[in-house]
């Protein structure tokens, strides 16, 4: 699949996914829909933060590397773009059960770069 299809259709579900966002934020009630509001709204800012991540990360790595190493490096672009999403959202749900502190915030993102090192390790046992 060539690159810019691919990215026309990261575009497109991410611009779904914003207005799915927008629309949770501005219809729902928070006090009144409970854990399904909440699950809703968290989904709904996972998936768009993750393509608006992945986004940047495919532009900044076809400026920095060009075109042709950027298609081949686009699975890991959205892999990244996908956990530092997971890691927003970590510090939301951090913030919002009054555990974010300095060490905490810290704490989760060694997580998150250890899964994704352990993914790239793994990826590389399979390759060789």
């Amino acid at each position: 699949m060539k690159l810019a299809t691919l990215l026309f259709g990261v575009r497109f579900f991410t611009v779904v996914a914003l207005l799915a966002f927008l629309v949770v934020m501005f219809s729902v009630d928070p006090d009144a829909s409970g854990p399904v509001g909440a699950a809703l709204f968290l989904v709904s800012l996972f998936a768009a933060l993750a393509g608006m991540l992945s986004l940047t990360l495919v532009f900044l790595m076809r400026k920095i590397l060009g075109d042709a190493t950027a298609a081949g490096a686009i699975g890991g672009s959205f892999r990244q773009g996908a956990l530092l999403a997971g890691y927003g959202i970590g510090i939301f749900l951090l913030g919002k059960w009054q555990l974010l502190a300095w060490w905490t915030a810290a704490l989760l993102f060694v997580f998150v770069l250890l899964v994704e090192l352990t993914i790239r390790q793994m990826r590389g046992r399979e390759d060789s």
